[in-house]
């Protein structure tokens, strides 16, 4: 997994959608705080850091601020008091995540055949 692999599926998740760093992590079978390291030291602006987020729904509170003013213009399901979003609703799909990342990076190790 290389920070553009990372940088790649974070842009095909859904604007109002959100992801886990699990959830990128699985798919190349790596470690989740490798994927908050590359998206917290990347500079590129075209890369939507705020829609991947912790298993929770959380980031960073110096993070919080711009995030939730992005998910709020985005619609993404936020908790009532800004700190982070509801998982269980704001959640991309999975499968289709997987299946556009392989589209665009080749097999990834982490995704069976379905």
């Amino acid at each position: 997994m290389t920070p553009e692999e990372v940088y790649t599926v974070a842009r095909l998740v859904p604007a109002g959608r959100v992801v886990a760093y699990g959830d990128i992590a699985a798919l190349f079978e790596a470690n989740p705080r490798q994927v908050g390291r590359f998206l917290s030291g990347c500079g590129d602006p075209t890369v939507p850091w705020w829609r991947v987020t912790n298993a929770a729904g959380r980031l960073p509170a110096q993070l919080l601020p711009e995030a939730a003013s992005r998910w709020r213009a985005e619609g993404t399901p936020s908790r009532a008091d800004g700190s982070g979003v509801l998982m269980a609703r704001a959640r991309a799909d999975l499968p289709e995540l997987a299946d556009a990342a392989e589209a665009l990076l080749g097999p990834l190790p982490g995704v069976t055949g379905r």
